[in-house]
């Protein structure tokens, strides 16, 4: 049964919390929704897995989760937030939580997946609390057997060695693991015996003995007789070795057996104690090593004091940090201890425990002067009592951990919390400021990050727009330091072009020593050092399009190293800076512009409105609306029924489509009659332009009003004199053909009577003039219209159309592919594709069919007339368009060109002679509409 810790600010989700996770029984679930409960009840009862909220008001789950692991409990923990940003998961990850699951989605899945973490945390935990207690008894077994103990693989080679086996060597478990066979150790004579019994142990065990002796050289070259025991780790090819040093014992035996072989018989029983004294002596020997196999196995400097306050104790790690050798202090009293130890105040925790002062295991922070580095180390030291066989206090021993790179890395990640804090709240401090506030701003950022930076001055340069000169500065400087404000608007040219080159390429400038500079930049150093300068970086504040500035910061009479955090920091900052910048500069541009265009719009002759909203609310109206109307903006901002009274009664169903335009999404025009102050109605025309929000919507109107009354006043006029020409034109026209119908009658009257052949050509060459004549007339009635009636938007298939419906071409067949295009023209557009049907009918002599297609071109349209007849002969296809031109009147093409041009179309002929004729017709772009 796993017992479970669920806290979360919302006591409902903890319901549902335990609801999910105990429907199987195999998990118990307690809950809180406070932190600091939740750390009470963890002092209190024992539990396997911690789940916890990530925003909490006491205490978030990050802090709660470092707590828990501060109180050294390695207790699973699972952050389970509806907070899914990769940085909080990141820091919660880092900061020893198991799992990190997000809030959100099916309940079901989620506890599921919950559950699932929940059982996987405890598992692995269970996992490792084994692998742990297996991996110290392991460990123990191997470093504490009281003699030296190697494993070796198959290949010879000592993966493990412990303490006792570096004393017996003379090398370092660093020089020994993973990197020396262990016949490394062996003499010459005895190698290949051993390489032998190592082979044959792997092939068969028992065929190798368990137990032998070999000779062993150590490090200062000195042979060692030494006792093996050897055997295979199950279900491997490595072997477990422990030795055993025998020299004395050999060299004892050998001694006596040569001082005394005459009298070995006499001193048998001498020999049987000298046996059992050995024995004594190799277990004490035996014992010896073992305790001082743990002492030098500790990684961190200890040592021991007896109950007299002696030192009995002083490992290798002691020794290296103090560099005193342990024969040196062993015996000393425990004064001598502070004075190999500078910095360490006395007494020692070991002392005050022999003295009955602190509590069993004491512990605090001590910080010293390293003697072999010089430099200022941070020890945690921990004392422990020592007790004799009888439970009484024998003495004290005394640790302490090196916890600089810890202490540092702590201070690193404040550090850079703080550096985060700080770019956030600078970030903040320049969203949404005011341009006004910006000298304000800039002072406060350049005081904040100089005092971070601990630097003597902090400034800001801010080109011109020409890159020759900082027209705008601001400067910091710490407290009785010199400010520098003049010469910074003052920089010498050669200074400007050299911090501008390395703003173009985004590089900041670091240099931690000014003095270093080589001798290719001793103009540089020398204005700088002048000034004294002695460390400097400048960051680039550069939007993307150009230089902006620079944000420098200089130390004065000290040299300064600029940590990679810093330089990130100011680069940030420099980022920062180059936004509101851009974003300043962009601001009093737009202000610039508005009051440039306030300027024009209040100025000009038309009239300008802006409308927003929905219903539709008037917010802004030009001043020359009281010019145009007689009224003035206010009268009509304060009468919301004035524009419905203003309108032409006969107008206002046209104000109404153009107001109602918000809803609509292209431009309109159109013309009204307003009734001015003075009750003369004048026409205007409004223009009304969209502006559209973010969603591809209108959110408001501009309308332009320009009075045209003048101009409707001479269409008028004209249109009047253009009626009296027409009708006058129409009289003429009538009254010439019917002059010529006479001659022509006449002229059928004569050819009636026997005339003589002189005659009667003279009367062919008259009948074809009065014929021409007759054309021309013709002609004059149809140039007569064009351009009369304003251009509108045609359906080119309707035309063409009608072009096939009153010609009815017999053996023709007519094929089309428009696309429903429309194109704005003259109303004369069907007598275009009249005069292009004719064309092909009467001079293509071989037409059978005519296609004519459509296809969009460059924002307008191309439409393409193609017949299969003999085609227009290439000298002849510069002329065809010209006004005479042509085998009947001429006039045709040049009438289709002249109605196409009045909307600027234009028409050309592009076909192959012999193969047909081609004519292409051009719709600038925005007089075609497809679809």
């Amino acid at each position: 049964m796993l017992k479970i810790l669920a806290v979360d600010d919302e006591p409902a989700f903890l319901e549902l919390t335990r609801a999910y996770l105990e429907r199987d029984g195999d998990i118990v679930v307690e809950t809180t929704p406070s932190p600091r409960q939740a750390l009470d009840m963890l002092a209190e009862t024992p539990y396997d897995v911690i789940v916890a909220d990530y925003e909490m008001p006491e205490m978030n789950g990050i802090a709660l989760l470092q707590e828990v692991r501060r109180r050294g409990l390695s207790i699973p923990f699972i952050i389970f937030s509806g907070r899914g940003r990769e940085e909080a998961i990141i820091e919660a990850l880092n900061s020893g939580a198991d799992f990190y699951l997000q809030k959100g989605g099916s309940p079901s899945a989620r506890f599921a997946e919950l559950r699932n973490f929940i059982l996987q945390a405890a598992r692995r935990r269970r996992a490792e609390v084994e692998a742990q207690r297996a991996g110290d008894l392991y460990r123990s077994i191997f470093e504490y057997t009281g003699s030296a103990t190697i494993i070796i693989e198959g290949d010879m080679t000592i993966s493990l060695a412990n303490s006792e086996c570096e004393r017996l060597t003379g090398y370092s478990r660093k020089d020994i693991e993973g990197k020396m066979p262990f016949t490394a150790f062996v003499a010459p004579e005895d190698r290949e015996r051993m390489e032998n019994f190592h082979r044959q142990r792997r092939i068969d065990p028992r065929s190798a003995p368990r137990t032998y002796e070999f000779r062993l050289i150590d490090r200062e070259g000195r042979r060692r007789e030494i006792r093996l025991t050897v055997g295979i780790i199950p279900g491997t090819d490595r072997s477990v070795v422990s030795l055993i040093d025998i020299t004395d014992r050999k060299r004892f035996e050998e001694e006596l057996s040569a001082a005394h072989e005459e009298m070995t018989a006499a001193f048998e029983e001498a020999t049987a104690s000298q046996e059992a004294l050995e024995a004594q002596c190799r277990e004490m020997e035996d014992y010896q090593a073992t305790l001082r196999g743990i002492i030098d196995f500790l990684p961190d400097p200890t040592f021991a004091l007896d109950r007299n306050g002696r030192i009995i104790i002083w490992n290798r790690a002691m020794q290296e940090l103090t560099g005193v050798r342990m024969e040196q202090i062993i015996g000393s009293g425990a004064d001598a201890i502070s004075r190999v130890i500078p910095g360490l105040a006395p007494p020692s925790l070991a002392e005050r425990i022999l003295r009955g002062e602190v509590a069993e295991t004491p512990g605090r922070e001590v910080y010293i002067t390293s003697p072999r580095t010089g430099k200022e180390v941070c020890l945690w030291a921990k004392a422990s009592p020592l007790y004799d066989a009888a439970g009484e206090l024998a003495g004290a021993i005394e640790s302490m951990r090196d916890i600089t790179k810890s202490k540092e890395m702590a201070d690193q990640i404040r550090r850079r919390i703080a550096l985060e804090q700080l770019v956030r709240s600078i970030s903040t401090r320049f969203i949404g400021l005011d341009p006004s506030d910006l000298d304000d701003a800039l002072q406060e950022t350049l005081e904040l990050l100089g005092s971070f930076l601990g630097v003597d001055r902090s400034y800001i340069l801010r080109f011109s727009t020409d890159l020759t000169h900082a027209e705008n500065t601001n400067e910091w400087c710490a407290e009785g330091v010199e400010p520098q404000i003049d010469v910074l608007f003052n920089l010498p040219e050669d200074v400007i072009t050299w911090g501008l080159e390395n703003v173009r390429a985004r590089q900041t400038i670091c240099i931690p020593d000014l003095a270093a500079l080589p001798d290719d930049e001793a103009e540089i150093r020398d204005f700088l050092l002048d000034y004294g300068i002695s460390s400097i970086i400048l960051v680039p504040i550069a939007s993307a399009a150009e230089p902006l500035g620079i944000i420098g910061f200089e130390t004065a009479g000290r040299k300064r190293r600029w940590s990679d955090d810093d330089i990130t920091l100011l680069e940030i900052a420099g980022n920062l800076f180059a936004d509101l910048f851009s974003r300043v500069r962009a601001q009093e541009q737009l202000l610039e512009n508005e009051e440039r265009f306030r300027t024009l719009i209040e100025s000009s002759h038309d009239c300008y409105i802006r409308v927003t909203g929905t219903p539709p609310v008037i917010d802004y109206i030009s001043p020359s609306i009281e010019r145009l109307s007689g009224y003035t903006p206010e009268e009509i901002l304060g009468d919301p029924d004035f524009f419905e009274r203003w309108v032409h009664p006969d107008d206002r169903e046209t104000l109404g489509a153009l107001l109602g335009g918000l809803g609509g999404c292209t431009s309109r025009e159109c013309t009204l009659r307003v009734r001015r102050k003075d009750g003369r109605y004048i026409w205007i025309e409004v223009s009304a332009v969209p502006v559209y929000g973010n969603d591809g919507r209108p959110v408001a109107f501009h309308y332009a009003i320009h009075d045209i009354d003048a101009w409707k006043q001479a269409e008028a006029a004209l249109m009047r004199a253009n009626k009296k020409l027409n009708l006058m034109n129409n009289i003429v026209r009538h009254d010439i053909l019917n002059q010529v119908t006479v001659v022509l009658g006449h002229l059928a009257l004569l050819r009636e009577q026997p005339l003589d052949p002189a005659v009667t050509g003279a009367l062919d060459r008259m009948e074809v003039a009065a014929e021409i004549i007759k054309s021309q007339i013709g002609f004059t009635r149809d140039y007569q219209e064009l351009g009369v009636r304003a251009p509108q938007w045609f359906s080119v298939r309707a035309a063409v159309e009608e072009a096939v419906k009153t010609l009815r071409p017999k053996g023709v067949s007519v094929s089309t592919d428009l696309d429903d295009l429309r194109i704005y023209a003259d109303p004369l557009l069907n007598s275009v594709f009249y005069i292009l049907f004719d064309n092909s009918v009467r001079h293509g002599r071989t037409v059978t069919a005519i296609r004519i297609t459509a296809a969009p071109d460059d924002g307008g349209a191309r439409i393409t007339w193609e017949d299969d007849g003999i085609g227009i002969p290439a000298e002849e296809k510069p002329r065809i368009f010209d006004r005479g031109f042509g085998r009947n009147t001429g006039l045709g093409l040049f009438l289709a060109k002249e109605v196409l041009a009045i909307t600027g179309i234009t028409i050309q002929e592009t076909g192959v002679p012999g193969k047909g004729a081609r004519f292409e017709i051009l719709v600038p772009a925005g007089a075609a509409r497809f679809g």
